[in-house]
């Protein structure tokens, strides 16, 4: 490993599992001190034990809610003594494989109130609460790399979730927003828009057999991506190799925006 993180103090929420397990594990062997945050107890302590490092350290959140962030930021910062990396990696599609009913995403006309705004809390409000409350530590150093997560579905191509894909082209605009205003103080912001990741949020396609070899026929790669693809184009972001990328949409998708 290169050690492109060194010195650095990283926040990674989503941490338990998926793209974010896998950031937590690289960022952690290229030196950073890492903070996993997630909401599921027993996955983080699974995850830590099977990244097993002396840099990485748990913390339960719900970064949905203000008083959850609040409290377990402040902890990361009092721990570390610093923050330079916040990887913002939590969400989720709602929806499950098989048929639809009134607790998932859907079109508008399916939509319940009530799962716009759960989807809306977990998978937009949530990037805001962390960050607003991270900025204070990032912009007390005058250095720091904010990395969001949004999707090709929704900011490129069109989502049959529609909340979902508001959620994340919303997301694109608070990026280049960040990076317009906290540019000046040193700090960067950056999106990750994957394409077709196997994670558990992927299980709809990934138990269909059928659904998955057409994702993958429509991928000039014929692939689906792996958590770690995504956690490199993290990394990357994290680095001081991207020291000069901010406001950025960094698209990892094997080229199915080609198609």
């Amino acid at each position: 490993m290169s050690g492109s993180l060194d010195g650095k103090v990283a926040i990674i929420t989503g941490a338990a599992k998926g793209q974010g397990l896998s950031a937590a594990r690289i960022f952690a062997e290229e030196g950073a001190r890492v903070a996993m945050l997630d909401v599921d107890d027993a996955a983080l302590a699974a995850a830590t034990a099977q990244i097993g490092s002396p840099r990485v350290r748990v913390f339960a959140c719900n970064v949905a809610y203000a008083d959850s962030v609040q409290t377990v930021v402040k902890a990361v910062a009092d721990q570390f003594g610093q923050i330079d990396v916040l990887y913002k990696n939590a969400g989720t599609n709602f929806r499950c494989f098989g048929p639809r009913d009134d607790s998932q995403d859907g079109g508008t006309h399916e939509v319940t109130e009530q799962l716009w705004d759960l989807s809306t809390r977990v998978n937009r409000k949530s990037v805001f609460l962390i960050g607003k409350h991270v900025l204070p530590y990032i912009l007390e150093r005058r250095q720091g790399s904010i990395i969001n997560v949004s999707s090709v579905a929704g900011p490129f191509t069109g989502a049959p979730n529609h909340v979902y894909a508001t959620a994340k082209a919303g997301i694109v605009g608070l990026t280049k927003a960040l990076a317009q205003t906290y540019g000046p103080d040193g700090v960067r912001a950056n999106v990750i828009a994957p394409g077709v990741v196997a994670t558990t949020m992927m299980d709809r396609v990934l138990n269909d057999p059928a659904a998955k070899e057409s994702v993958e026929n429509r991928n000039p790669l014929r692939r689906l991506g792996e958590p770690e693809d995504i956690a490199r184009v993290a990394l990357f972001l994290a680095a001081d190799d991207s020291a000069y990328v901010t406001g950025s949409t960094i698209v990892a998708d094997g080229g199915y925006l080609v198609f």
